[in-house]
């Protein structure tokens, strides 16, 4: 990590650029460095730190045309032996391991978690639902007084058929959203789902009586 931008003495900012060579080992201009240390010192500050360093032995320097390029005496560089490196080589490909299941891990509660966030709330689901109810019993009732002798169009009769037919789709979806939520909460819950309904006040399509046959058979 670069020092805080600050200005130190002229030791404490030879130390900081000596630092930094060592540390990242990799060749930097006078510039490169000022850019890098965040303005600890400017150009030209760096460029003389880095010619003494270079003139001192401790660190070296190569000419690139007219630029010059300075870089940290390799001989200082700690070399891991073989099993040093072995051990770090295993070390990595158990991290990523670790990574890749967890980041499958995370794909699966996040598309878990967008699910039950696109679904409708037990409030909503329950408004929902019963005014499905009623329509799907006035509808049947209409249908049943119509086909008992009533005499309608077709287009009526289809017009009818097709309304019947959207709205019982629609039954059969949304319970099956509650029941994949139903579903979700009881892998969790340690109790019975049904004393858990009664505690915050869930209805059924069962405890109301409802004919579920209507959607069961389609």
């Amino acid at each position: 990590m670069p020092p805080k931008k600050s200005k130190g003495s002229s030791a404490e900012n030879k130390e900081a650029v000596l630092d930094y060579l060592n540390k990242t080992n990799r060749p930097y201009s006078a510039n490169d460095i000022s850019s890098q240390l965040h303005g600890l010192v400017s150009p030209a500050g760096a460029k003389k730190i880095l010619n003494d360093l270079a003139n001192n032995g401790q660190i070296m320097c190569k000419a690139n045309g007219k630029q010059q390029i300075f870089y940290a005496v390799q001989t200082e560089i700690e070399v891991p032996n073989t099993e040093g490196v072995e051990e770090e080589e295993e070390a990595i490909r158990e991290m990523e391991e670790r990574l890749a299941k967890l980041k499958e891990e995370n794909k699966a509660q996040s598309s878990k978690l967008h699910s039950l966030n696109s679904a409708l709330t037990d409030d909503q689901m329950r408004e929902r639902i019963a005014k499905l109810t009623m329509e799907v019993k006035e509808n049947d009732a209409r249908l049943n007084q119509l086909r008992s002798g009533e005499v309608i169009s077709p287009e009526e009769k289809k017009k009818i058929d097709t309304e019947y037919a959207t709205m019982t789709k629609h039954w059969k979806a949304r319970k099956r959203i509650f029941k994949n939520i139903t579903d979700t909460i009881a892998e969790g819950y340690p109790g019975k789902l049904k004393d858990l309904f009664e505690e915050i006040g869930v209805e059924t399509d069962e405890d109301v009586g409802v004919d579920t046959s209507i959607i069961s058979a389609k």
